[in-house]
Protein backbone atom coordinates (compact mmCIF):
# COMPACT_ATOMS: atom_id res chain seq x y z
CA UNK A 1 0.00 0.00 0.00
CA UNK A 2 1.12 3.55 -0.66
CA UNK A 3 1.31 6.45 1.79
CA UNK A 4 -1.95 7.77 0.32
CA UNK A 5 -3.62 4.38 0.78
CA UNK A 6 -2.66 4.29 4.44
CA UNK A 7 -3.67 7.91 4.99
CA UNK A 8 -7.15 7.65 3.49
CA UNK A 9 -7.74 4.36 5.32
CA UNK A 10 -7.01 6.01 8.66
CA UNK A 11 -3.79 4.04 9.18
CA UNK A 12 -1.82 7.11 10.08
CA UNK A 13 1.03 5.45 11.95
CA UNK A 14 1.63 3.20 8.94
CA UNK A 15 1.53 6.30 6.72
CA UNK A 16 4.02 8.01 9.02
CA UNK A 17 6.40 5.04 9.07
CA UNK A 18 6.18 4.65 5.28
CA UNK A 19 6.88 8.35 4.79
CA UNK A 20 10.02 8.12 6.93
CA UNK A 21 11.38 5.45 4.58
CA UNK A 22 11.27 7.80 1.58
CA UNK A 23 14.68 9.46 1.21
CA UNK A 24 14.65 10.82 -2.33
CA UNK A 25 12.78 10.84 -5.62
CA UNK A 26 9.48 12.41 -6.61
CA UNK A 27 7.69 11.06 -3.51
CA UNK A 28 9.95 12.90 -1.09
CA UNK A 29 7.89 16.10 -1.14
CA UNK A 30 4.69 14.17 -0.37
CA UNK A 31 6.44 12.16 2.34
CA UNK A 32 7.70 15.34 3.99
CA UNK A 33 4.15 16.74 4.04
CA UNK A 34 2.81 13.61 5.73
CA UNK A 35 5.64 13.63 8.27
CA UNK A 36 5.08 17.30 9.09
CA UNK A 37 1.34 16.75 9.55
CA UNK A 38 1.65 13.66 11.71
CA UNK A 39 4.49 14.99 13.87
CA UNK A 40 2.14 17.88 14.66
CA UNK A 41 -0.23 15.28 16.10
CA UNK A 42 2.53 13.64 18.18
CA UNK A 43 2.85 10.45 16.13
CA UNK A 44 6.59 10.55 16.71
CA UNK A 45 6.07 10.13 20.45
CA UNK A 46 3.33 7.47 20.59
CA UNK A 47 3.97 4.71 23.15
CA UNK A 48 5.06 1.43 21.58
CA UNK A 49 3.54 -1.93 22.54
CA UNK A 50 6.14 -4.04 24.36
CA UNK A 51 4.64 -7.51 23.88
CA UNK A 52 4.21 -9.39 20.62
CA UNK A 53 1.01 -11.15 21.65
CA UNK A 54 -1.50 -10.01 24.27
CA UNK A 55 -4.88 -11.54 25.08
CA UNK A 56 -7.32 -8.66 24.71
CA UNK A 57 -10.55 -8.17 26.65
CA UNK A 58 -13.76 -9.06 24.83
CA UNK A 59 -16.73 -6.72 24.87
CA UNK A 60 -19.72 -8.20 26.68
CA UNK A 61 -23.37 -8.20 25.64
CA UNK A 62 -24.08 -5.09 27.72
CA UNK A 63 -21.24 -3.30 25.86
CA UNK A 64 -19.00 -3.28 28.95
CA UNK A 65 -15.51 -4.68 29.47
CA UNK A 66 -14.13 -6.47 32.54
CA UNK A 67 -11.74 -3.54 33.11
CA UNK A 68 -14.77 -1.33 33.76
CA UNK A 69 -16.14 -3.42 36.63
CA UNK A 70 -14.28 -1.35 39.21
CA UNK A 71 -15.89 1.80 37.81
CA UNK A 72 -19.33 0.25 38.27
CA UNK A 73 -18.43 -0.71 41.83
CA UNK A 74 -17.17 2.77 42.75
CA UNK A 75 -20.11 4.58 41.15
CA UNK A 76 -22.48 2.46 43.22
CA UNK A 77 -21.03 3.86 46.47
CA UNK A 78 -23.59 6.16 48.10
CA UNK A 79 -21.50 7.38 51.03
CA UNK A 80 -19.54 10.46 49.91
CA UNK A 81 -16.73 9.85 52.41
CA UNK A 82 -16.26 6.27 51.24
CA UNK A 83 -16.41 7.38 47.60
CA UNK A 84 -13.76 10.05 48.19
CA UNK A 85 -11.52 7.52 49.94
CA UNK A 86 -11.77 5.09 47.02
CA UNK A 87 -10.81 7.84 44.60
CA UNK A 88 -7.81 8.76 46.76
CA UNK A 89 -6.75 5.12 46.72
CA UNK A 90 -6.96 5.15 42.94
CA UNK A 91 -4.76 8.24 42.76
CA UNK A 92 -2.25 6.61 45.11
CA UNK A 93 -2.04 3.49 42.96
CA UNK A 94 -1.47 5.68 39.89
CA UNK A 95 1.67 6.96 41.62
CA UNK A 96 3.03 3.94 43.48
CA UNK A 97 1.68 0.84 41.71
CA UNK A 98 3.19 -1.39 39.06
CA UNK A 99 2.83 -0.26 35.48
CA UNK A 100 -0.23 -2.49 35.00
CA UNK A 101 -1.76 -1.18 38.24
CA UNK A 102 -1.07 2.40 37.22
CA UNK A 103 -2.70 1.77 33.84
CA UNK A 104 -5.82 0.27 35.41
CA UNK A 105 -6.01 3.13 37.91
CA UNK A 106 -5.78 5.76 35.18
CA UNK A 107 -8.37 3.88 33.10
CA UNK A 108 -10.77 3.78 36.04
CA UNK A 109 -10.24 7.47 36.75
CA UNK A 110 -10.78 8.24 33.07
CA UNK A 111 -14.15 6.49 33.05
CA UNK A 112 -15.20 8.20 36.28
CA UNK A 113 -14.33 11.56 34.72
CA UNK A 114 -16.26 10.53 31.60
CA UNK A 115 -19.40 9.79 33.59
CA UNK A 116 -18.96 13.15 35.33
CA UNK A 117 -18.73 14.92 31.92
CA UNK A 118 -15.15 16.10 32.56
CA UNK A 119 -13.89 15.22 29.10
CA UNK A 120 -10.46 16.87 29.16
CA UNK A 121 -9.59 15.08 32.39
CA UNK A 122 -10.98 11.84 30.99
CA UNK A 123 -8.84 11.94 27.85
CA UNK A 124 -5.78 12.86 29.93
CA UNK A 125 -6.26 9.80 32.12
CA UNK A 126 -6.95 7.51 29.17
CA UNK A 127 -3.69 8.60 27.54
CA UNK A 128 -1.83 8.01 30.81
CA UNK A 129 -3.26 4.48 30.87
CA UNK A 130 -1.90 3.94 27.36
CA UNK A 131 1.54 5.18 28.41
CA UNK A 132 1.61 2.86 31.43
CA UNK A 133 0.44 -0.16 29.44
CA UNK A 134 0.53 0.29 25.65
CA UNK A 135 -0.29 -3.40 25.10
CA UNK A 136 -3.99 -3.13 25.90
CA UNK A 137 -6.28 -2.29 22.98
CA UNK A 138 -9.06 -1.15 25.32
CA UNK A 139 -6.97 1.77 26.56
CA UNK A 140 -6.12 2.93 23.04
CA UNK A 141 -9.67 2.40 21.81
CA UNK A 142 -11.39 4.27 24.63
CA UNK A 143 -8.97 7.16 24.17
CA UNK A 144 -9.79 7.43 20.47
CA UNK A 145 -13.53 6.96 21.00
CA UNK A 146 -13.65 9.66 23.67
CA UNK A 147 -11.60 12.05 21.58
CA UNK A 148 -13.93 11.62 18.62
CA UNK A 149 -17.12 12.03 20.62
CA UNK A 150 -16.05 15.14 22.46
CA UNK A 151 -14.38 17.39 19.96
CA UNK A 152 -10.74 16.40 19.51
CA UNK A 153 -9.25 16.58 16.04
CA UNK A 154 -9.97 13.57 13.79
CA UNK A 155 -6.28 12.76 13.37
CA UNK A 156 -5.86 12.58 17.15
CA UNK A 157 -8.71 10.10 17.45
CA UNK A 158 -7.63 8.05 14.42
CA UNK A 159 -4.12 7.59 15.77
CA UNK A 160 -5.38 5.91 18.92
CA UNK A 161 -8.06 3.88 17.15
CA UNK A 162 -5.50 2.60 14.66
CA UNK A 163 -3.36 1.24 17.49
CA UNK A 164 -6.41 -0.35 19.15
CA UNK A 165 -7.24 -2.16 15.91
CA UNK A 166 -3.61 -3.17 15.44
CA UNK A 167 -3.71 -4.87 18.86
CA UNK A 168 -7.26 -6.25 18.52
CA UNK A 169 -7.99 -6.64 14.78
CA UNK A 170 -11.42 -8.22 15.17
CA UNK A 171 -12.89 -5.69 17.61
CA UNK A 172 -16.00 -4.33 15.93
CA UNK A 173 -16.31 -1.26 18.18
CA UNK A 174 -12.90 0.18 17.36
CA UNK A 175 -13.53 -0.33 13.65
CA UNK A 176 -16.92 1.37 13.94
CA UNK A 177 -15.32 4.34 15.66
CA UNK A 178 -12.59 4.48 13.02
CA UNK A 179 -15.27 4.55 10.30
CA UNK A 180 -17.10 7.37 12.10
CA UNK A 181 -13.92 9.46 12.06
CA UNK A 182 -13.36 8.69 8.37
CA UNK A 183 -16.93 9.80 7.65
CA UNK A 184 -16.26 13.03 9.52
CA UNK A 185 -13.12 13.62 7.47
CA UNK A 186 -15.02 12.90 4.24
CA UNK A 187 -17.58 15.51 5.24
CA UNK A 188 -15.07 18.10 6.44
CA UNK A 189 -12.57 17.73 3.59
CA UNK A 190 -14.89 16.47 0.81
CA UNK A 191 -12.45 13.72 -0.13
CA UNK A 192 -14.09 10.59 -1.57
CA UNK A 193 -11.40 8.06 -0.53
CA UNK A 194 -12.30 8.60 3.13
CA UNK A 195 -15.95 7.63 2.59
CA UNK A 196 -15.00 4.61 0.47
CA UNK A 197 -12.72 3.32 3.21
CA UNK A 198 -15.32 4.08 5.86
CA UNK A 199 -17.79 1.82 4.03
CA UNK A 200 -15.27 -1.03 3.86
CA UNK A 201 -14.42 -0.59 7.54
CA UNK A 202 -18.10 -0.67 8.53
CA UNK A 203 -18.61 -3.88 6.56
CA UNK A 204 -15.66 -5.41 8.42
CA UNK A 205 -17.07 -4.20 11.73
CA UNK A 206 -20.47 -5.82 11.07
CA UNK A 207 -18.75 -9.08 10.14
CA UNK A 208 -16.70 -9.04 13.35
CA UNK A 209 -19.68 -8.57 15.68
CA UNK A 210 -20.26 -11.57 17.92
CA UNK A 211 -23.67 -13.18 18.32
CA UNK A 212 -24.03 -11.45 21.69
CA UNK A 213 -23.36 -7.97 20.24
CA UNK A 214 -26.81 -7.32 18.81
CA UNK A 215 -27.10 -3.65 19.79
CA UNK A 216 -23.61 -2.86 18.52
CA UNK A 217 -24.28 -4.64 15.24
CA UNK A 218 -27.53 -2.69 14.77
CA UNK A 219 -25.72 0.61 15.43
CA UNK A 220 -22.97 -0.20 12.95
CA UNK A 221 -25.47 -1.30 10.31
CA UNK A 222 -27.43 1.91 10.82
CA UNK A 223 -24.26 3.94 10.22
CA UNK A 224 -23.56 1.93 7.06
CA UNK A 225 -27.11 2.39 5.77
CA UNK A 226 -27.13 6.14 6.39
CA UNK A 227 -23.52 7.18 5.83
CA UNK A 228 -24.24 9.12 2.63
CA UNK A 229 -26.71 11.36 4.48
CA UNK A 230 -24.05 12.11 7.10
CA UNK A 231 -21.62 13.32 4.46
CA UNK A 232 -23.86 15.02 1.93
CA UNK A 233 -26.59 16.51 4.11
Amino acid sequence: MTMDDYFYNGELMKCYEAAKQVTDGHEKELADKYIALLVEYDFASYPKPTLAVVEQEEERADESYPASDLVTEIRAIKDETVFTQRVKELEEVATTGTEDEKAQSFFTQAELFLFAHHYNESVHCFTQAVKANPNKALYWGMTGQTMHRFGWMPFDALGYLEQAIQLDPTNARWKWNKALVLIQLAKDLQMAPFIANAALTLEEAVAHCGEHQLSLKDAIQNTLDNMDSYVFS
